[in-house]
């Protein structure tokens, strides 16, 4: 049967719209780079097409970042628009789409940059992942296990929270990194936040403490993890609650605390917000001044003087440029505050049997490392540790970095932030390590 010309140009017609329409689609995974100040970032952009549109997440090697939502995602007639919100920062990306390239400008506050994209077929996972669900009583928390690519039993690291309303995502990267060498990981959203219910607002580190058990026994039960090998990694606050839970399991393996706190709450609240308002770089009357501001907000939170005292020093000092606005009185902040006051780390840290690997930047605004890490072992050789007659204590510090493990000294301007390299390779060696 003859094929006849007006049929074989209808399909050529058709294949054509066919192949224009696909290089049109917004959807799919781009690689390229993020330039601001000159310096280029390589990242992988991942978008979706929904029942309402678009969503879209990033990851950077470079950043130490994976699967990071956009708050918005929208792209009509060539145009794209992508809304990025973070903690501190909103970035705007604006730009258009021509078939298989994808770039334009982007803000970040009085930022200005470009960005470059190309339609990429990204290699096939070598991980495994499954989304879980476990309770601690009427509270039930949701999340995604990273699982290594070989069959059989594995190590296990459970995620612990950092402060504030912590989603899954913000340890996907590390997470990604310890199931591709072998160790099977549980990324939860904090109660409250995502998929899990519950409110963090109103939880002290006793309702974290008791989360973070249900999500060990949660990975011992799973069928891919070694139940005598489980563990956590926390950062921050979650490496500051890791010896509570850790004494509330009973069984775990291993703790990785980074960055975690070695003084009371109190204190370290102090530590932290005198660094974020440059106390240490005042001039000493200025630094004085701004000290009693800092108390009185402390003392309140944490020591439960009355507000007065806290309404009287920020009139006194409300001119000055260091000066904040304390949060509102129906601020969660201040119940925050009172459920987690009385926490002792030491008391805890002496209950703990298990190996430790504690991590510190030597230039953290947020934690005293120097006095945290001391503290910190003096109270594991006074308990559990000394009755096995030795310190299974493993102290790493990062001479350049801050709290988050971004290098500091020398100081940089502009450009993208820089993290330490071998920060998932180290903390992978060593849980690898504990048999």
């Amino acid at each position: 049967m003859k094929t006849s010309f007006a049929a074989i140009s209808a399909t050529t017609a058709f294949l054509f719209l066919s192949l224009t329409a696909h290089a049109a689609d917004l959807a799919g995974s781009w690689k390229g780079t993020w330039t601001k100040d000159g310096d280029a970032l390589p990242v992988t952009v991942k978008i979706e097409s929904t029942n309402k549109g678009y969503s879209g997440s990033f990851d950077s090697d470079a950043l130490q970042v994976a699967g990071i939502p956009f708050s918005e995602v929208t792209g009509k007639n060539g145009k794209v628009h992508i809304l990025l919100k973070g903690d501190e920062t909103t970035t705007v990306f604006d730009g258009d789409l021509a078939g298989d390239a994808l770039g334009g400008a982007f803000t970040e506050g009085d930022t200005k940059g470009t960005f470059a994209l190309t339609r990429a077929a990204l290699p096939t996972a070598a991980i495994g992942m499954r989304e879980v669900t476990y309770r601690n009583g009427d509270v039930t928390l949701a999340g995604t296990l990273l699982l290594p690519a070989p069959p059989g039993r594995h190590p296990a690291v459970l995620f612990l929270h950092g402060s504030g309303p912590e989603g899954r995502w913000a340890n996907r990267w590390l997470a990604q990194k310890f199931a591709e060498a072998g160790i099977v990981a549980l990324i939860s959203d904090k109660r409250g936040v995502g998929r899990s219910t519950g409110d963090w607002n109103k939880a002290g580190f006793d309702d974290l403490a008791d989360d973070a058990v249900a999500g060990i026994r949660a990975l011992q039960s799973q069928p891919e993890v070694d139940p005598g090998r489980v563990g956590t990694y926390g950062h921050s606050q979650g490496g500051t609650i890791s010896p509570l839970v850790a004494e509330r399991a009973g069984d775990i393996a291993f703790v990785v605390a980074s960055a975690p706190g070695g003084v009371s709450p109190a204190d370290m609240e102090t530590y932290s917000v005198e660094n974020s308002i440059g106390v240490p770089s005042l001039p000493p009357a200025e630094a004085k001044a701004a000290k009693e501001f800092v108390h009185a907000i402390v003392d309140v939170g944490y020591r439960g003087t009355p507000r007065d005292e806290l309404d009287r020093v920020s009139a006194k000092y409300k001119t000055r440029a260091w000066y904040f606005d304390p949060p509102p009185p129906e601020n969660s902040y201040w119940m925050i505050a009172r459920l987690i006051a009385s926490f002792e780390p030491m008391m805890h840290w002496r209950n703990v049997r298990a190996p430790v690997l504690l991590i510190f930047g030597s230039h953290d605004e947020r934690v005293p490392s120097v006095l945290s890490a001391s503290a910190i072992r003096a109270a594991l050789f006074q308990g559990a540790h000394r009755e096995k007659r030795q310190m299974q204590a493993t102290v790493k510090f990062y001479q350049d970095a801050d709290h988050t493990f971004t290098i500091v000294d020398p100081p940089r301007k502009g450009g993208w932030p820089r993290h330490e390299n071998d920060y998932a390779g180290m903390i992978t060696s060593w849980i690898l390590s504990q048999k």
